[in-house]
């Protein structure tokens, strides 16, 4: 019984990390959709695709947890 409830729990934090990770995940693509012209103003060879990379690089850092 026990350990349907912990699974069960453990559904649940994992359900809320994700979307919390799905949110952040959103904010920096609309974040990238809002600074991108002004970005290929200043450089006209950057696509979107390097423009958003370096948005979501630098508001998630890589994890060193390993």
């Amino acid at each position: 019984m026990k350990t349907k409830r912990r699974n069960a729990t453990d559904l649940c934090v994992s359900d809320s990390a994700r979307k919390h990770e799905v949110q952040r995940e959103i904010d920096s693509f609309l974040r990238a959709i809002s600074s991108y012209p002004d970005r290929f103003a200043r450089e006209p060879y950057l696509s979107f695709q390097q423009h958003l990379s370096s948005i979501v690089t630098t508001a998630h850092p890589p994890s060193t947890d390993e």
